[in-house]
């Protein structure tokens, strides 16, 4: 298994062409994407994306699926939904329920800052396994420019290749 990851960070916003959003950004973004998929024939686009965020956002797919349909490869968003969110314990429920209990000077807000970091790492490790458990190769990660670097020490910790193609892509 030769298990080669390309990542691409860049904003969510960018990553969905949420309105407001310039079309001339979004268009640069998909010949980007389209771009690296030919250069590395990568044969699947996984997204840190998930139906939830997309209707969220306000659109109904991403432009990375609309690059994946075109260049007939496999697609595949890798968030969690809300109930596993819940499932799970990260969503906001545990930590506003510690934080109201706890009645923290600073208002709560380095034990947020504390468990965002803790229910990111959890994420990118689903995120990790569920692209290992589709063993398409080599896969191009599209995520939020926050877990570039993360996901990458990741990759890495499991010493499969990994390359950066863009840390926090812009236009």
């Amino acid at each position: 298994m030769n298990a080669a990851i390309y990542l691409f960070g860049t904003s969510h916003s960018l990553q969905c062409a949420a309105p407001g959003v310039e079309g001339s950004k979004v268009a640069a973004f998909e010949a980007e994407l389209h771009h690296v998929c030919e250069k590395h024939a990568i044969v699947r686009i996984a997204e840190e994306a998930s139906k939830s965020g997309l209707s969220c956002c306000g659109v109904e797919c991403t432009i990375g699926a609309r690059v994946a349909q075109k260049l007939g490869i496999e697609h595949h968003n890798v968030d969690l939904e809300p109930e596993e969110r819940a499932a799970l314990s990260l969503d906001d429920g545990p930590m506003l329920n510690i934080v109201l209990r706890s009645g923290f000077p600073d208002g709560g807000s380095g034990f947020r800052a504390a468990y965002s970091v803790i229910g990111d790492a959890v994420r990118e490790r689903i995120w990790i396994g569920r692209i290992l458990a589709r063993s398409q190769w080599p896969t191009l990660f599209v995520c939020g420019a926050d877990h570039t670097t993360s996901v990458e020490q990741l990759w890495r910790s499991l010493a499969l290749p990994v390359t950066v193609v863009h840390r926090d892509y812009e236009p």
